[in-house]
């Protein structure tokens, strides 16, 4: 029975479970304490409506980015897969001389990067607490 691509993945590339949770729970807090900032930022400035969660977005976006471009740094530019998952932790793919594609690259992991770490739930939920906050104290 021939291997899967995950599995493929797994040998070619693999992944330790502990890493992956430790990797996980940095890019979290980085996530929350970031929003919380960033909400603590948005009562400062008196930012209303959806001027708020506009600069709540550019600024995740800008702390994806960066931290991005860390991980790409540190990955000698293979990118997020080696470092998260992605979806279902699969490889790109082997090429028809059995090399993997992609730098060794796993599908989707920028998504873990970007959108992981609670950046629309908890994450959000820290920054409406600082905002709110803040906001209210200074009214």
């Amino acid at each position: 029975m021939p291997a899967t691509k995950q599995e493929l993945s797994l040998l070619i590339n693999p992944l330790v479970p502990e890493s992956v949770q430790h990797n996980n729970r940095v890019l979290s807090q980085l996530h929350s304490l970031t929003s919380f900032l960033l909400g603590l930022t948005a009562g400062i400035l008196a930012l209303q409506s959806a001027t708020g969660f506009a600069f709540y977005l550019l600024g995740t976006v800008l702390v994806s980015g960066l931290f991005h471009l860390l991980v790409l740094r540190r990955s000698g530019g293979k990118g997020a897969g080696v470092f998260f998952p992605g979806a279902g932790g699969e490889i790109a793919g082997i090429d028809e001389r059995g090399l993997v594609k992609g730098n060794g690259g796993r599908r989707g992991a920028w998504r873990d990067v970007w959108l992981g770490g609670g950046v629309l739930g908890e994450a959000l939920s820290g920054f409406i607490l600082g905002w709110a906050g803040v906001g209210g104290v200074l009214r």
